[in-house]
């Protein structure tokens, strides 16, 4: 048997799921990483608290290697025409083992024009790439938001069996213009996006077919930011609160039209639930490599800290939980990418199978950026090591999309018919009955 002294980096993935492309594009992210993020990445959260330069530096670069909108556009728009999901997820996963956040605003903006990108409504959206790509182009940052989450919403407009109606911002049309009103909480690029996708209602009585994804410019009368989110992590990343105040679009500013919209709009989600499984892999990686050169060069009673039993059991679970979480989200994405095998993807299957790689990503994640804290002890806990960044931001992954809760929800919903309204027996009655009963003071 060959005796094995490191992991084999390109034995990782699976060569039969992963295309040239693919692994060109991990070893092109690779390397930007190791050169020009991981020197500098201990200054990356502080300069979130000053002038945001080095971070808008990285993401300057970023873009010129292809992340995020331009990516994904079509070539006649300028773009590189990227529509695999799984090759967005191993280039985010080698991305987010250097700096999770820097990956946001590059993110945000394609995930803000896919539904221009799907949905292609021949009228605005032709207008809406073209004159997005040439703003890629040129010096300025220039960055689109996806609008979704709302103040008091929780996971509403997330939760499929609400079928639109937690959502709160409404669309009313008038004439050849639609007005929007509503607040929206959270969205990454938030406050310096040019675009927003937002996510509206025009008649909650009409369920999906009332769901509307409108672009709205910015700046725009109406359009009210109140400011940045001081968050634990993620800190390269910027999002806050906006509120629409009778903001006047144009009616072809909509993605696509009535129940089209709200396909759109599922078809990000599952896309995203894989992007988030591969973002969290990047810090578990990066924690990962980071304790495992920490115990070799560290001693505990006489010897390195890896060569210790317990410390050996604690790494071995540490690899066991990142590899398996790659290969889920792998296979989650190959699916996706291949409709005429795995059938549509906008799918209940495809929701299922993302879901499942996001939720175990996220779990692993976290838990093993916090038993690397426990292996580095006091110096896991200090800004000179990596451990507590990738800690403070891997949390959010988690978090986002409807959390852990949401994605447990339809993980089941690709096993069975769930649904969390399912006709309750004894509702009617137990109501009838609480409204009878004698109030107490």
């Amino acid at each position: 048997m060959e005796k094995a002294i490191a992991e084999k980096k390109e034995n990782r993935f699976m060569k039969e799921l992963i295309s040239e492309t693919d692994v060109m594009f991990i070893q092109v992210m690779r390397d930007f990483v190791d050169r020009e993020i991981m020197p500098v990445r201990h200054l990356i959260d502080a300069d979130s608290r000053a002038d945001f330069k080095l971070v808008q530096e990285l993401q300057g670069k970023l873009r010129a290697l292809g992340a995020g909108a331009r990516g994904m556009l079509p070539p006649e728009y300028g773009g590189m025409g990227v529509q695999s999901l799984l090759s967005a997820c191993v280039f985010l996963e080698e991305l987010a083992r250097g700096d999770a956040g820097l990956a946001c605003a590059s993110g945000g903006a394609g995930w803000a024009m896919r539904p221009a990108i799907a949905g292609f409504n021949e009228g605005y959206n032709t207008r809406i790439l073209d004159d997005f790509s040439a703003k890629l182009t040129g010096e300025e940052m220039y960055v689109g938001c996806f609008a979704m989450t709302e103040p008091e919403g929780g996971c509403n407009i997330e939760n499929i069996d609400m079928h639109g109606r937690g959502i709160a911002t409404t669309a009313r049309l008038d004439g050849d213009e639609w007005v929007i009103n509503g607040a929206k909480m959270w969205p990454t690029n938030s406050g310096i996006a040019s675009l927003y996708c937002v996510i509206c209602q025009t008649d909650p009585d009409l369920g999906d077919e009332g769901i509307a994804l409108i672009y709205v410019p910015v700046p725009i009368e109406g359009f009210t930011f109140g400011g940045f989110e001081d968050k634990m992590g993620f800190r390269s990343s910027r999002e806050g609160g906006f509120w629409f105040d009778n903001v006047r679009v144009p009616k072809d500013y909509r993605a696509a039209g009535p129940g089209k919209d709200a396909e759109l709009l599922h078809d990000n989600l599952i896309y995203a639930r894989a992007f988030s499984a591969g973002w969290a892999v990047g810090p578990a990686q990066g924690a990962f490599d980071e304790v495992l050169k920490f115990t070799q060069d560290r001693l505990a009673a006489g010897k390195p800290i890896r060569q210790h039993t317990i410390a050996a059991n604690m790494l071995a679970d540490m690899a066991i939980g990142i590899q398996i979480g790659r290969d889920c989200y792998v296979n989650a994405a190959y699916m996706y990418d291949h409709p005429d095998v795995y059938g549509p993807k906008c799918s209940v299957h495809n929701l299922s199978r993302t879901s499942i790689a996001k939720v175990f990503c996220c779990d692993m994640a976290v838990n093993v950026t916090n038993r690397a804290m426990e292996l580095m002890g006091s110096y896991g806990y200090v800004t000179d090591h990596h451990v507590e960044k990738y800690l403070r931001d891997v949390k959010i992954i988690q978090l986002w999309e409807g959390g852990a809760q949401l994605g447990r929800m339809d993980v089941a919903r690709g096993y069975y018919n769930y649904d969390q309204f399912h006709k309750n027996i004894f509702y009617d009655r137990v109501h009838e009955l609480r409204e009878k009963a004698p109030q107490k003071a």
